[in-house]
């Protein structure tokens, strides 16, 4: 294998020669260079403590140490180039290097560059280059995902992120481990989860954990809503009308993004472990079972239904790039893309409708109050999944307003003073419940979709926009102040008077009232209203 390495790799490799240590170049990083990808990061192993040597080669150079984990010999270089480069380097873990990859978790990972005077062909015990060419995701073992549970959850983020397709033993295997992702660290099923979402196309490979089992095993809240059957206006059930959801939020970011749109189907082989299930009475570790009287080769859908009933349908979204720079920043300092968050929010926005799901007298059927309820099993999900407050505070409130712009839409009037509260109440996450809701749209029409009304709902869209993000005009002189409310109106410092504050300020913004007089009868109005 032939590559052009970093520099520092040849530094550090004769370092570590001088002190009788081989070290080589493992994993992601000679994964990337195979698919002619240079990467930033790189994971080196060596016979010998990696915390040690990687303390020692920062404390001899300029670059930076930190360490990692000094039970298990793993330390971090982080270099002072523009970009940065990180090495992290870690102990072998068996007795070999070939016996170090077989411990790993897909043969595409499994793959070794010798360093140094001993520098040499790639190392691939387990046909991980193979795998890699031919575009598949193969465990390096029958016991791979059991030794590591999220390893469950990181396929999925490789098929989404790498364009591979699992191969046909992965999905009994991932089913067989799925119930121990509950032993896994919260935070480590949460970067894999939210590192998915941000792929471009993250839906199908939910839909693939769910026929896994893993999904709800992941977020037990999402079961009742899996056969929670919807009014006529839905062609889903609630579970698969929130993945609907993300599938179309892909599409629509990904029109903005100008990302390729993905095959139509992902075809996988995979076991129907639901039938299993229903067979058998109970959960079954699913070596015991005939795998391939149950083994079927599914489709997974990546475009919306919507999409695959109206293949001309415009993705041209108003205001797309100001809407993708505000979807790659993170919220609060956080990791994670917005973009991938507002996926997340997308998922759990339904979650409490079968708890509130009624029936009318004449049959209909409601879910009052679901927006509110589900915000916060939204909140308690993200807690435990230890997902920063400031992120959860963002999932909660577009799961909580969800319903916002549809409620705004459907007013006789959608004045200027609606839409300015709509931007203020929502703030931050104005722009994204609408992006949501035009992917909750699709998502609920489904095969029904209108072409021309969905052109309709986005020139909607667009004047929301547009009103919301235009420059203000400058502000007018308050027509009164709250010394004038107390004053003239008896009243004390404190909610009431804040609120009758805004009210006559967005009153008189929307140019409803231009007078002291117009303003004062408006406050006592909604005092004795």
């Amino acid at each position: 294998m032939h590559c052009s390495l970093p520099a520092i790799l040849t530094d550090l490799s004769a370092f570590a020669a001088a002190q009788g240590v081989q070290l080589w170049l493992v994993g992601g990083s000679v994964r990337d260079l195979l698919r002619g990808r240079v990467p930033v990061d790189f994971d080196l192993a060596l016979a010998g403590d990696g915390f040690a040597l990687a303390r020692a080669y920062a404390d001899a150079t300029d670059a930076a140490f930190v360490p990692l984990d000094a039970t298990r010999a793993t330390g971090r270089i982080v270099t002072r180039s523009d970009p940065p480069l990180t090495l992290d380097l870690a102990a072998l873990r068996g007795p070999s290097i070939e016996a170090d990859l077989r411990c790993r978790d897909f043969t595409i990972n499994a793959l070794a560059l010798p360093l140094g005077a001993s520098a040499g062909e790639l190392i691939d015990p387990t046909g991980g280059q193979a795998d890699l060419m031919a575009g598949m995701l193969r465990p390096c073992s029958s016991t791979s995902l059991l030794d590591d549970p999220v390893r469950v959850l990181r396929a999925a983020r490789f098929c989404a992120h790498l364009g591979l397709r699992p191969a046909d033993e992965l999905a009994p295997l991932m089913h067989a481990a799925a119930p121990r992702l509950a032993t896994v660290a919260p935070e480590r099923c949460r970067d894999e989860l939210l590192r998915l979402l941000d792929a471009p196309y993250a839906a199908p490979w939910l839909r693939y954990l769910d026929a896994c089992g893993a999904l709800t095993l992941l977020i037990p809240e999402l079961e009742a809503a899996r056969n929670c059957e919807q009014p006529r206006i839905h062609f889903l059930p609630v579970l698969a009308h929130s993945l609907e959801t993300v599938a179309a939020l892909d599409w629509l970011i990904g029109q903005m993004r100008g990302e390729p749109l993905p095959a139509e189907l992902i075809p996988c082989t995979i076991v129907d472990c639901r039938l299993q299930i229903a067979e058998h009475g109970v959960p079954m570790d699913v070596s015991v079972l005939d795998n391939a009287a149950c083994s079927r080769v599914i489709g997974i859908t990546a475009l919306p239904v919507a999409l695959q009933h109206n293949p001309n349908l415009s993705g041209t979204i108003p205001y797309a790039a100001m809407l993708v720079s505000l979807l790659n920043e993170t919220r609060g300092g956080g990791s994670y893309r917005r973009s991938a968050l507002l996926k997340f929010a997308a998922l759990l926005h339904d979650n409490a409708k079968p708890q509130c799901k009624a029936q009318q007298p004449d049959g209909s059927v409601n879910f009052h109050g679901h927006q509110s309820q589900g915000a916060e099993v939204a909140l308690q999900i993200c807690r435990r999944l230890r997902i920063s407050r400031n992120e959860s505070g963002y999932v909660r409130l577009i799961v909580r307003e969800h319903m916002r712009p549809g409620q705004l839409r459907n007013a006789e009037v959608v004045s200027a003073r609606a839409i300015a509260r709509f931007f203020r109440d929502l703030e931050p996450a104005a722009p994204d419940v609408l992006l949501h809701e035009l992917a909750d749209h699709l998502a609920t029409r489904g095969p029904t979709l209108n072409p021309q009304a969905w052109t309709t709902h986005v020139a909607w869209i667009e004047q929301v926009l547009h009103a919301g993000y235009s420059p203000a005009p400058e502000q007018p002189k308050p027509l009164v102040n709250g010394h004038d409310l107390m004053d003239i109106l008896s009243l004390s410092p404190g909610p009431q008077l804040g609120a009758l504050l805004r009210e006559i300020g967005e009153a008189q913004a929307a140019g409803e009232i231009t007078t002291r007089a117009e303003a004062l009868a408006l406050a006592r109005a909604k005092l004795h209203g």
